[in-house]
């Protein structure tokens, strides 16, 4: 599989397998992706692709955990605010963090649960797959300077259009 992802016709028949029906063909192709990808950038666009459009929250969930596996950490600038670690800010944990909340649809009225990123206001029902809103929580990103240094661009503005539906 190694020779496979060397070459870019590779890379691109295996991340076809990430848009199947079928749950179990996606988890392994996500886990194949985990083994081999390291470092490998287009593989990580890819998997943010992923990421926005899919629905199904398991896989989400396990796609979240290849990006984390498979990224290299390359040393940033001095220059410039140094953002700081997630571990220093709680607030940047609090949105980042993955949560199982208690829900009940307001489409189909299906009581159940679901795994929502905390900077995530909405997300699809697990019975009738429509789009369930949510109240996103309070957090320091809101006011911090770097906030969105913190958590991410995209994530922030998630989080940011999530608070401004509720108020």
């Amino acid at each position: 599989m190694k020779d496979l992802i060397s070459n870019t016709t590779g890379i691109q028949q295996l991340l076809q397998g990430l848009y199947q029906e079928n749950a179990g063909k996606v988890k392994d192709t996500l886990e194949e992706i985990g083994r081999i990808g390291r470092g490998n950038r287009e593989i990580m666009k890819a998997l943010q692709e992923f990421l926005k459009k899919e629905q199904r929250m398991p896989l989400r969930i396990l796609a979240a955990q290849t990006i984390s596996k498979i990224r290299t950490d390359h040393p940033s600038s001095s220059e410039g605010f140094k953002k700081p670690n997630i571990f220093q800010c709680p607030g940047a944990e609090k949105v980042k963090r993955v949560e199982i909340i208690d829900v009940s649809c307001p489409h189909c009225h299906a009581k159940g649960t679901a795994s929502v990123a905390g900077f995530e206001h909405e997300f699809a029902c697990e019975s009738c797959g429509k789009t369930v809103q949510r109240v996103v929580p309070e957090s320091c990103i809101e006011k911090c300077p770097v906030g969105s240094e913190c958590v991410g661009k995209e994530r922030y503005h998630k989080y940011l259009k999530g608070r401004n539906l509720h108020k």
